[in-house]
């Protein structure tokens, strides 16, 4: 009978370990490879079942290092979201674990009679209610909490690991200094495993936040964009009107035999029009903001290259295609237009792979010093509240696709280099 509930016992060790790796795959995005998932899920097994004793200083200092290497080991996202998953996590196994623990060698000492049958069966009935919790747990977790973790930024991910080290640190003293009557530690246990299930929502709270301040940025860029859009098919609307008297100059030029000015003059016609509709690419959302960028750079007298080979971009929003395309070439416009006429330049390459891969460069010539002021590049704007719709908003964009963006700048050009991944940067 005892090998028969002993052998129950570690099936439900296991059973355990997969609600405690699915409830972190609500948070985080497990690797591709099997291998790192398998080992992945083997440590989290001794992660979630290690019983936690009154000051084992021990176990509860071992399983520290244990759950970052199976974060780090089966798990995709940067190393600041993994530490922040552990500051969350912790507190929760411990509590639960020592919690459970206590309370069944109260109901054993209390309740039950001593045996070594008796205290096998407790011992499963603790690790029911442990399955259960997970169980519980995962179910609760909202599926798009990963996504929501994604939008966080480092400011929030900072606060948030500030509440959760209080719990951190006040679950790890009630252990280590555990009193005689190990109940009196119960109810602060207990706080703590309320307080990181509250920092969970704050997770939500703090994305909700940071999602609506970019969609008002997003809706500003819109707005703007089609603001532009309007106005070149303003343009547009009245340049053709006007072709029919264009047509009679070209024909009174050719009656009177100046064929010559009659030639030139219907190439420069020409080439008006060519500019309000220039094909830079196939993806028609990035040439419909290149057109209208690039009709403002050239009336600015500026010298435009762009070489652009993007057909699809599945795994970037549109919008967020916008941010990059357009924040960039209005921070270039509006960096040459403090340069003197014959100076002033664009230069922007942009391809997307059909393995996931984006990239963008995009360098113009400059005559002010860069300044930087908290970190931040600081603009030339007469109206400063327009400062974060730059270089920052592409930042922000960037980040959530967990690409990276190199700036460098000389005397006389800046350069700004961004790469994207398809899923996320690290392997």
């Amino acid at each position: 009978m005892e090998t028969f509930f002993d052998t129950l016992g570690t099936i439900f060790y296991f059973i355990e370990s997969y609600f405690f790796y699915r409830t972190l795959a609500c948070f985080l995005e497990p690797k591709k490879k099997v291998v790192w998932r398998a080992v992945s899920y083997l440590i989290g097994l001794f992660v979630c079942t290690m019983v936690i004793f009154p000051q084992d200083v021990v176990n509860i200092t071992v399983n520290i290092p244990l759950f970052l290497a199976m974060l780090l080991i089966g798990f995709r996202q940067k190393i600041l979201v993994k530490v922040s998953v552990l500051l969350i996590f912790f507190p929760i196994i411990i509590s639960a674990n020592f919690l459970t623990q206590q309370i069944g060698t109260w109901i054993w000492i209390n309740l039950l009679e001593s045996g070594e049958l008796a205290n096998i069966v407790l011992s499963n009935m603790i690790l029911i209610v442990n399955i259960l919790f997970w169980y519980l747990f995962w179910r609760m977790s909202d599926q798009k909490i990963r996504e929501m973790m994604d939008t966080l930024d480092e400011k929030s991910w900072f606060l948030l690991d500030a509440v959760c080290l209080a719990s951190l640190t006040a679950v790890m003293s009630c252990v280590y200094y555990t009193p005689d009557e190990s109940y009196k530690v119960w109810l602060c246990m207990l706080a703590c495993l309320i307080t990181n299930f509250a920092s969970i929502r704050l997770v939500f709270y703090l994305a909700e936040n940071i999602r609506s301040r970019l969609e008002q940025k997003n809706e500003k860029l819109q707005q703007d964009y089609y603001r532009e859009l309007e106005a070149g098919q303003q343009e547009l609307r009245k340049f053709r009107h006007d072709m029919n008297n264009h047509f009679s100059v070209v024909a009174g030029l050719m009656e009177d035999g100046k064929d010559e000015e009659a030639k030139k003059y219907f190439q420069k016609l020409s080439g008006q029009l060519s500019a309000k509709g220039r094909t830079f690419c196939k993806n028609s959302i990035v040439n419909a903001v290149l057109n209208a960028k690039y009709n403002r750079a050239v009336e600015q007298g500026i010298d435009c290259f762009f070489n652009i080979e993007i057909n699809e971009l599945f795994f970037i929003d549109p919008l967020d295609i916008c941010t990059i395309f357009s924040n960039m070439l209005d921070n270039a416009i509006e960096a040459c237009m403090k340069v003197v006429p014959e100076k002033r330049r664009i230069s922007m390459k942009a391809r997307c792979t059909e393995k996931g891969y984006f990239s963008f460069e995009i360098e113009n010539s400059k005559s002010q010093e860069i300044q930087i002021e908290d970190g931040k590049f600081r603009t030339w704007k007469k109206e400063k509240k327009l400062h974060g719709i730059g270089i920052e908003n592409v930042k922000d964009v960037v980040r959530r696709y967990q690409g990276t963006v190199d700036i460098t700048h000389d005397t006389e050009t800046f350069c700004v280099v961004i790469l994207i991944a398809e899923g996320s940067s690290l392997a």
